[in-house]
């Protein structure tokens, strides 16, 4: 098992936040994993990027060259990283992004939408499309080790953002059903 992800948007979007927390829900799963963040000049509403490699076998570069799934959460990120993701792989990206055609398979979701209307804050954008990467490799990749990954991470932050990432977490998690 191998699955390299590009996870790109804009800074303050949460884009390495959501890499760190695949990556560290994947090491739960026993598995070997490499986080590469992009953090360049990047800044709030700058590009951002990361890269995370996750496989049962050893893992000879944190660089990816031909990507299994792309998160993009902009425009800018779709165009930049989708020529990257194999004809086999996945994009998820939010309805309102203008994709163009690419071999790969693109699932176009009301991300912001769900966020901000379901969810009520756009800031766990990043959380609720993890959520739906994770319904998509449910076979390898449990919904727990991810609840567990942001409850590490936001644990200085307080029950109410543990929470509010949770319940986008779910709702991620469902989008597709």
């Amino acid at each position: 098992m191998k699955e390299q992800v590009i996870l790109s948007g804009f800074g303050g979007q949460g884009i390495l936040s959501a890499g760190f927390l695949l990556a560290e829900a994947s090491m739960q799963a026993g598995l070997n994993v490499t986080y590469y963040p992009s953090y360049g000049a990047e800044m709030r509403g700058g590009a951002a990027n990361c890269h995370v490699v996750i496989s049962d076998g050893e893992i000879y570069s944190p660089v990816i060259a031909g990507a299994d799934t792309l998160i993009a959460l902009s425009g800018p990120a779709f165009e930049k990283f989708s020529p990257l993701v194999k004809a086999s792989g996945t994009i998820l990206v939010d309805k309102s992004v203008q994709t163009k055609n690419v071999a790969a398979r693109v699932i176009a979701l009301p991300f912001e939408e769900v966020a901000l209307k379901e969810v009520g804050n756009i800031r766990v954008l990043n959380t609720l499309i993890l959520g739906t990467y994770a319904a998509l490799h449910a076979s390898w990749l449990k919904k727990e080790w991810l609840e567990n990954a942001l409850k590490h991470k936001f644990a200085t932050k307080g029950e109410k953002v543990i929470n509010l990432n949770l319940k986008a977490l779910d709702r991620g998690y469902t989008l597709l059903s």
